[in-house]
């Protein structure tokens, strides 16, 4: 079992009724020196909190479940390296890595821990899964892209709630494309975003139907620079794509929003100098008014986190330390918090 910290205060989840955390900074978690923290998944119903990560010297992986600040259980994943978790409506658990053979896959677990079901994601040698979500009928749908020579493609893959691929694409965006980010309507529809290639890298935003047929796709392409779309949003019946805008060879960027009409119109573009530097968007979110992001200035390595309002101003923007690696934006109940690791601690700040 893993020990907690005697003091270990995430006050959201043992008082998440009555009470928010007050401090700027908390303590969440304390990992065994042996465990190596990739990723983080809090439900909402039950106000359990999943920690996912790798154990040194093995090819193993762990998921950690705790509540009220008490931890409840643990389990190790033999032979499988996790990179991403994340939880459903009815509390159920999913993690995506790769096998000691490098073969991709997805694994279903029960709020216990218990193994539902494991499925193996295969395209080509050269796959890269990129983002999966779980919808309202615990489908699990997949993106990702293979590798070949100068080419790269899309795919797209449904898997049921047994654990079955029921359907799965190659989806013609463009001779070279990676896609890092889906969501989907409730109507069923999917839109993804990313960056593309034909003479030059462009932000591509595109929606598929339900059967995942291309409805419609829009290129952002700023006379020859270097463009790409890393985030996505639904607020409100439009989509808000984020990305990144820059000169090639420059290494001078600036962040971007797009704004679309379902039907795929331009309805808004704001771009943004927020380091002053060179932003690169690396994650974003939005919650309510406000819209949460963490990047990097290329230019001097630095990393902040940011709350804005709906025209994209700062609201709160702060600096990361240097010891402080970025985790992940995480909604806890009714506030957003940035998850951040010093050695292996696992800490979070109220944005």
């Amino acid at each position: 079992m893993r020990k907690l910290l005697p003091f270990l205060i995430f006050v959201v989840i043992a008082f998440s009724i009555i009470s928010p955390i007050y401090s700027d900074e908390s303590i969440l978690y304390k990992l065994d020196e042996e465990y190596l923290f990739k990723d983080i998944s809090f439900d909402q119903n039950l106000n359990n909190l999943f920690l996912a990560g790798e154990i040194k010297g093995s090819n193993n992986s762990f998921i950690i479940k705790s509540k009220d600040g008490n931890y409840l259980r643990e389990v190790i994943i033999d032979n499988f390296k996790v990179s991403k978790i994340i939880n459903d409506k009815f509390s159920s658990v999913y993690v995506i890595g790769a096998s000691e053979d490098n073969q991709n896959k997805i694994i279903k677990f029960t709020p216990g821990l218990n193994k539902r079901w494991e499925t193996k994601i295969h395209f080509s040698d050269m796959d890269t899964i990129t983002s999966f979500i779980v919808n309202e009928n615990q489908e699990v749908i997949v993106i990702g892209y293979s590798t070949f020579k100068r080419n790269s493609d899309s795919f797209i893959i449904r898997i049921n709630r047994e654990g079955e691929i029921v359907s799965e694409k190659i989806l013609d965006i463009s001779p070279y494309e990676r896609p890092y980010k889906i969501i989907e309507d409730h109507e069923g529809n999917f839109y993804l975003t990313g960056e593309s290639k034909d003479m030059n890298f462009d932000i591509f935003v595109c929606k598929l139907s339900n059967d995942f047929d291309v409805l419609w796709i829009d290129y952002y392409d700023n006379n020859n620079w270097v463009d790409g779309g890393l985030g996505l949003e639904l607020v409100d019946g439009n989509l808000i794509a984020a990305g990144y805008s820059g000169k090639e060879g420059w290494y001078v960027f600036d962040a971007v929003f797009i704004g679309y009409s379902k039907d795929g119109n331009v309805t808004s573009f704001t771009r943004k100098s927020f380091s002053g530097g060179s932003d690169w968007v690396k994650e974003f979110k939005r919650d309510n008014d406000y819209y949460y992001l963490t990047l990097i200035d290329l230019l001097t390595g630095k990393e902040y986190s940011m709350k804005l309002d709906y025209h994209f101003d700062i609201v709160k923007k702060v600096e990361i330390g240097k010891d402080e690696i970025p985790r992940k934006i995480i909604k806890v109940n009714n506030d957003i918090y940035f998850v951040f690791q010093k050695e292996n601690v696992i800490f979070t700040k109220y944005l």
